[in-house]
């Protein structure tokens, strides 16, 4: 099970159209649960729904977390029940954090990219190593300033050296290709951000070191769903040697809580890493977005949210 952690809203401040941040601090004063550049935490709303927000401050602040929401018309429902419901003293439940996007701090130098609502990850990024005295940029898209949260930060803190603003009614979508194909050693690239970026980020990053160049993702692609190829597998129950089957139309989550297994969860897209699962044996269709390539070639964990079998069965370490 999840940890949670029960914290209080102490501040609300609107960074930009749509965007929020929301202070979370421990009700009693107490320093909250230490956290990496990169972290997320589940937010567990009182409707029943859980979604992940990454933390934009700086990972030596003990005394509170802050989270980024931008409000999506079109989303499921998460962020719009936080923005209308959420007001400064509410307690709320929260996890502890964890990191599926750590920033190895041996490199030489780094360029940070974010986009949209995608900077509050790459923001903490920013202001660890800036601590660290390491030699950074950050490049911040947006489709116009109105959207771009932080600014007044970003423009006037140790940060603004560091910066490079990309607005697309000013500038056109950032120049990606000119930035980031020349491989340039020494220098590692987090991105995190809308998919047209990351897209346009993997193209032209195709020739870097696998382990140079890493993204988050906050909504999932079509990779992670269902596909009409999919067919029925088995999977083991590695304590007990129960033998499920899962059918093309479900995942192996569902299969195995139509049976009583529970495993943790919440994004059900393959985004949170909630779900991850030991594999004893078999060969997995990785449709996750946060494993990285070399750890879906082990072939040691699983996200039992959307991934499924290459093999006719996969033993579980459950």
């Amino acid at each position: 099970m999840t940890q949670r952690i029960t914290v209080l809203i102490n501040a609300i401040k609107d960074q930009a159209l749509n965007i929020r941040t929301y202070e979370l601090v421990s009700p009693s004063g107490e320093p909250l649960p230490s956290f990496t550049a990169g972290s997320h935490v589940d937010v567990f709303l009182s409707n029943g729904l859980v979604r992940q927000y990454s933390l934009s401050n700086a990972p030596n602040e003990q005394l509170r977390y802050v989270i980024g929401v931008q409000k999506d018309e079109n989303s499921r429902g998460g962020s719009i029940y936080l923005h209308d419901t959420f007001k400064v003293g509410d307690q709320v439940e929260i996890s502890i954090p964890r990191n599926h996007f750590e920033l190895d701090e041996s490199a030489q130098r780094y360029k940070l990219i974010g986009g949209g609502i995608g900077i509050t990850p790459i923001l903490s990024m920013a202001r660890r190593l800036k601590a660290l005295g390491k030699p950074f940029q950050l490049y911040y898209a947006c489709r116009n300033e109105d959207r771009a949260a932080f600014m007044e930060e970003l423009k006037s803190s140790e940060l603004s050296s560091h910066v490079i603003f990309s607005f697309d009614d000013v500038h056109g979508p950032l120049k990606t290709q000119s930035l980031f194909s020349r491989v340039d050693p020494g220098v590692q690239i987090y991105c995190c951000g809308p998919g047209g970026l990351m897209d346009a980020v993997k193209e032209a990053t195709h020739a870097w070191p696998v382990d140079t160049v890493r993204f988050e993702h906050f909504a999932a692609d079509d990779s992670t769903g269902p596909r009409e190829d999919d067919d029925s597998f088995e999977v083991v129950i590695q304590s007990t040697g129960k033998v499920l089957q899962v059918p093309a139309d479900k995942s192996i989550l569902t299969v195995l809580e139509e049976n009583g297994i529970f495993v943790d969860h919440a994004c059900c897209e393959g985004i949170c890493g909630t779900c991850e699962t030991g594999l004893i044996e078999g060969d997995v269709d990785h449709r996750d977005m946060i494993l990285t390539e070399d750890e879906k070639s082990e072939n040691q964990v699983l996200m039992v949210c959307c991934s499924r079998a290459k093999s006719g069965r996969l033993t579980l370490d459950l």
